[in-house]
């Protein structure tokens, strides 16, 4: 049986909620507001479509669940760090300490940095994307500098936000958009598309969407309660990722043309255009 420290325990400050929140907020990133216009090039079938975001919400869960019964065993933050450590040899933890600071976390906060300064350019275009970029960064850095209780209620605050904004653009979507003809049902035409190198090669595309559903794993000394908490937040954040993940990309489906997103990066403004109107890609 792992033993929590008790001195850890006094100060661990975060709940499951606010568990649950970084491990939404460290999943919802740029990539299901990106990739998706890569993905229709080849595949036009709204079920093959979604059956990409449905198997790469699978594999999550699966990992979520190791990553529970590993932190049950281990309780201590630093996630894959601790756990290969503890379970393999030093050495194999230090490598991967390394390489998630190098390119792990690095590279996914400056891939964020640059969509968040493209997708800007429609309200403030003005600005260079850079300059938004290393702000954003910035900001939330000196936020989480003042503490575990100043991070959390941001972490809280924009993640309760996040989900608003997109299930209302779910909303929007399905009710204000016209919709496309493109169909959700399985057909005999699907197989084709489905065992394609096109599918296994977006497939790639979609588990990086869905990275981040260990977060929670790498903050394990400050939740309460962590054996029961983490497994919850673990699961339920992975859940409602995979649901939105699927509702937001049958909405992009539903109301924008296939030929308005294929090879477009910012596929939710071309979503907003359609839904919106013209003035939609300041809207998203």
């Amino acid at each position: 049986m792992a033993i929590v420290n008790p001195a850890i325990a006094q100060r661990a400050t975060i709940g499951a909620l606010a568990a649950t929140t970084v491990v939404i907020a460290d999943m919802i990133g740029v990539g299901v507001f990106t990739s998706l216009g890569f993905q229709v090039v080849d595949i036009t079938s709204g079920f093959s479509v979604l059956l990409l975001w449905l198997v790469g919400g699978v594999v999550a869960l699966c990992g979520a669940l190791c990553y529970a019964e590993l932190a049950a065993m281990f309780p201590r933050s630093s996630g894959e760090y601790n756990f290969l450590s503890r379970s393999y040899h030093p050495a194999l933890g230090f490598m991967a300490g390394w390489l998630s600071a190098t390119v792990g976390f690095a590279a996914p906060v400056a891939l964020a940095s640059m969509a968040f300064g493209h997708y800007a350019k429609s309200v403030v275009p003005d600005v260079p994307p850079l300059a938004l970029g290393l702000a954003i960064i910035w900001i939330v850095t000196l936020v989480h500098m003042r503490g575990v209780r100043d991070g959390s209620a941001l972490q809280v605050s924009t993640t309760v936000l996040k989900l608003l904004l997109i299930l209302a653009f779910i909303g929007a979507g399905f009710g204000l958009g016209t919709r496309q003809p493109i169909s959700f049902e399985p057909s005999a035409a699907d197989a084709a598309q489905i065992f394609s190198a096109p599918f296994a090669i977006s497939l790639v595309f979609v588990m990086y969407s869905y990275s981040g559903w260990n977060a929670a794993t790498y903050i394990i000394g400050e939740i309460r309660k962590p054996h029961s908490s983490l497994p919850l937040a673990l699961l339920s954040g992975t859940l409602i990722v995979m649901v939105l993940y699927l509702a937001l990309n049958a909405v992009f489906l539903y109301t924008t043309p296939l030929a308005a997103l294929a090879g477009r990066v910012d596929v939710a403004v071309a979503a907003g255009i359609f839904i919106f109107g013209e003035r939609g890609s300041q809207v998203v």
